[in-house]
């Protein structure tokens, strides 16, 4: 018994595909060299209708893009244009197909230098899940770092002014606490105990200015940490395979205690101690996850 083989063939000149094809075509074309036709990028024996119709709707959002931004487009090496288009065409979620259009405007910018092979293949291995936690702790990173470096900003500009104003509020205080001790013997009356008490208080505030900017910098180049509930742990794992996470650990010792025993017929007394060390771990976004999520985002001015 025979059957027949039936190959079913794409008409790529149709009206349905025409128009989309020659705009993804005219947009390729200006992103590598040789020619289109020569390296068979889009249109591929045995290519299914599916992968090829991701690969124009990808394409078209970027020169959208690419048009709407006024990104001076340049050329890229068929090393890397390949297998992002290969890896492109296998994504089908609207959101994600967006963030593989801003991928390859930010690659083909010529205002920028990002021609890194294995941010497609990072891409193709995230979920929408995973890409949106991702890009909201970025965010939130980046949040935190604008305002602590305003405030890093406004505290250096204005340090010294409140130096001196503290200090003459010490001057202050002090001159008043010398009229409440007459002949230099200090009073302990309600109102120069309180006045006592402002001078320590000031002189405390005073001494923490020499740290406040320590303290800020600290907080900016603090890294980021991943909020775990919102995700499931197999996805976790997977960020943290892929590089764009890695989890840290934090050691910290509790209270101990000491026992020393009460033998009076020992030459030596022993010691025994008994601490207590916790230790902590977190997830933190890393220097290539912050890259990556950065690339496939789109610049706004």
């Amino acid at each position: 018994m025979s059957s027949d083989k039936k190959t079913t063939k794409f008409d790529l000149s149709s009206s349905a595909l025409e128009s989309g094809i020659d705009i993804a075509k005219s947009f390729v074309d200006k992103l590598v060299t040789p020619p289109i036709e020569e390296l068979g990028l889009l249109v591929k024996d045995q290519i299914s209708y599916w992968r090829f119709n991701n690969q124009i709707r990808i394409l078209n959002k970027a020169k959208a893009l690419c048009e709407k931004n006024k990104i001076n487009i340049k050329s890229l090496p068929p090393k890397l244009l390949c297998p992002y288009l290969e890896n492109a065409s296998l994504e089908d979620d609207n959101d994600l197909q967006d963030k593989w259009a801003a991928l390859l405007v930010n690659m083909v910018d010529s205002e920028q230098n990002i021609q890194n092979h294995v941010f497609p293949y990072i891409l193709s291995q995230l979920s929408k899940d995973e890409f949106d936690l991702l890009e909201s702790v970025l965010i939130e990173k980046k949040k935190r770092i604008f305002d602590l470096s305003k405030e890093l900003s406004e505290f250096i500009e204005t340090r010294s002014n409140i130096e001196n104003s503290l200090k003459l509020k010490i001057e202050e205080q002090k001159a008043k606490l010398e009229k409440l001790s007459p002949d230099g013997k200090f009073v302990f009356s309600s109102e120069a105990m309180q006045t006592k008490s402002s001078i320590r208080s000031i002189e405390t505030e005073l001494r923490s200015l020499a740290y406040k900017e320590l303290v800020l910098r600290r907080q900016i180049s603090a890294p980021q940490s991943i909020p775990e509930q919102n995700i499931k742990e197999f996805e976790i794992a997977n960020i943290i395979r892929l590089g764009l996470a890695k989890v840290v650990y934090e050691a910290s010792a509790g209270t101990h205690s000491i026992d020393i025993p009460g033998d009076r017929e020992s030459s030596y007394t022993s010691v025994d101690f008994d601490i207590e060390i916790e230790t902590e771990t977190s997830t933190i976004l890393t220097e290539l996850g912050e890259l990556f999520i950065d690339a496939c985002r789109e610049k706004t001015a």
